[in-house]
């Protein structure tokens, strides 16, 4: 009986410790997916950690990024070298033709061609002749050739070296953002009253946001970037949405027109708002555990062709900003943008402005 007695306390036990797990993992869970309810200095630890964490990332994107340039560099810097002993070749070749016409020395073969005395004869020295001429002609367009290919390498190596000096100063700017956001953390750490689940925070966030909020968010990224490609589309089905005045255009679109587009097309949930404002598009919404906003504007752009582009301003995943090279991330691997040609062929874009409700898009007919 005292030994019975004795496996229900063990096993209420296990339960107890069972149960109180459970719930503080359920707690910290709950920290993890709802930040706002976190006090200012924990959320801006959070905040600072992620960042790192992306920031990281980006390096890591640079430092390929200057790979590739400086192996391009090392390849282009050979061939220019080969290239210069190919034109160094083709000038003294063209040199020697040149000196032959300045001396006179093509004349004689005129003075023999007469002196053959039989027409048979002449046939055979014209064609002798015009092979010399067409050899010449052959020297003088190779070295025009080679020395075009030269101009365009030393052009296409100073264009290298200028990316990679771009990237090497991107790369030193990074690191630097990196290592104040360290110092930052590293000092809320010592004055938190508890480092080591701040610590704890720190790594469930992060491996949250690798695992799961950076699949989600591209998840919606990518729904709104296939559903822009059927826009202009839809905006030729809309009575009164394009108005025209001779050669101008206007397109009106209004949110409520926008928000019920990318619900049906891109099936996003209706808790996914999408807002006009003064010179900006912002983006809420909230389904199960992700909370994000996206602050962003339109412009227009012409290279490589003309459209309508949008860009991240800001984006903000369960309360926490993200550093801005996550929205250069997700601006280069998704397009948000339309583009005036799918509606009318030969159609520019010229202006576009956002204000409370309505967004207006300025084109006309260019030939160019």
């Amino acid at each position: 009986m005292k030994y019975l007695y004795s496996v229900k306390i063990v096993c209420f036990c296990l339960t107890l410790a069972l149960t109180s797990q459970c719930l503080l993992s359920s707690a910290q869970a709950q920290a993890l997916e709802a930040p706002p309810q976190l006090d200012e200095a924990t959320r801006q630890l959070l905040e600072n950690s992620l960042s790192v964490n992306e920031l990281d990332q980006e390096i890591k994107r640079i430092t390929d990024q200057q790979h590739v340039a400086q192996t391009k560099y090392t390849q282009l810097e050979k061939s220019l070298t080969h290239q210069e002993k190919l034109l160094s070749q083709a000038r003294h070749q063209a040199d020697s033709v040149l000196v032959s016409y300045y001396t006179g020395e093509r004349d004689d073969f005129w003075a023999l061609f007469l002196s053959t005395g039989s027409l048979s004869g002449m046939i055979a020295f014209y064609d002798y002749y015009r092979m010399i001429i067409d050899h010449d002609q052959l020297l003088l367009s190779d070295y025009q050739e080679q020395y075009t290919q030269l101009t365009q390498q030393k052009n296409e190596l100073y264009a290298t070296a200028t990316e990679l000096g771009e990237i090497s100063s991107n790369l030193s700017n990074q690191r630097i953002r990196v290592a104040n956001l360290q110092q930052s953390i590293h000092q809320s750490l010592a004055t938190s009253s508890n480092p080591e689940i701040a610590r704890q925070l720190m790594n469930e966030m992060n491996e949250y946001w690798k695992n799961i909020g950076l699949y989600e968010v591209k998840k919606y990224f990518r729904a709104i970037a296939i559903s822009m490609q059927q826009f202009p589309d839809y905006l030729k089905s809309q009575p009164g949405a394009i108005q025209i005045s001779g050669t101008h255009y206007t397109i009106s679109i209004d949110e409520q027109q926008l928000n019920q587009f990318l619900h049906v097309q891109g099936q996003l949930p209706e808790s996914f708002q999408f807002k006009f404002a003064q010179n900006q598009l912002s983006i809420h919404g909230k389904e199960g555990n992700l909370d994000l906003d996206i602050t962003g504007h339109y412009e227009i752009v012409n290279q490589p062709q003309n459209a309508i582009q949008f860009y991240v301003d800001k984006l903000v995943f369960n309360g926490l900003q993200l550093p801005d090279t996550t929205c250069r991330m997700l601006e280069n691997e998704f397009d948000l943008g339309f583009y005036p040609q799918q509606i009318i062929a030969y159609l520019k874009a010229t202006a576009v402005t956002t204000e409370p409700q309505l967004m207006k898009i300025q084109l006309e007919l260019s030939l160019n």
